[in-house]
């Protein structure tokens, strides 16, 4: 375990898991995000009067030009309400999204360009490893 070359190695394969455990993790976190909008929309006519309060007490309806909102849900109300949402959870979704593997294949990221890299990248370690293991085989064999 005192070898270099094996030290690296294992911090290559520990960085590559990492990334790839990042990369599941942001697909959860927007799945997760995506679904409690979806519950909170559904709730909309029931949570409406609170919802109209919270955004009158952060002055969000000016702010948004929604003061036209009426105190009673209508479809419209639960429509604006429900966009609302749904640019809110978009964006807390953008810093997430260069993380997520579902969103890079979307994008063609993974593609043929990136696997031939990985694949060079591979050929390089094999090489080194097999360069170290001949370094070992040649000492030991001048030692005897």
């Amino acid at each position: 375990m005192d070898s270099p070359i094996v030290i690296a190695i294992i911090v290559f394969i520990s960085i590559y898991v990492i990334w790839y455990l990042i990369r599941v993790f942001a697909d959860f976190i927007l799945v997760s995000i995506a679904l409690s909008s979806a519950v909170l929309s559904y709730y909309i006519p029931n949570l409406y009067p609170s919802i109209l309060v919270g955004l009158k007490e952060m002055n969000l309806l000016n702010i948004l030009g929604m003061t036209w909102l009426p105190e009673q849900a209508d479809f419209a109300a639960i429509i604006a309400i429900a966009c609302l949402i749904v640019g809110v959870a978009v964006l807390i979704s953008i810093p997430i999204l260069p993380f997520s593997a579902t969103y890079r294949s979307m994008l063609g990221i993974e593609g043929s360009v990136f696997k031939r890299k990985e694949a060079k990248i591979r050929q390089w370690i094999i090489e080194e490893v097999q360069h170290y293991h001949d370094k070992n085989i040649n000492e030991n064999s001048d030692r005897n």
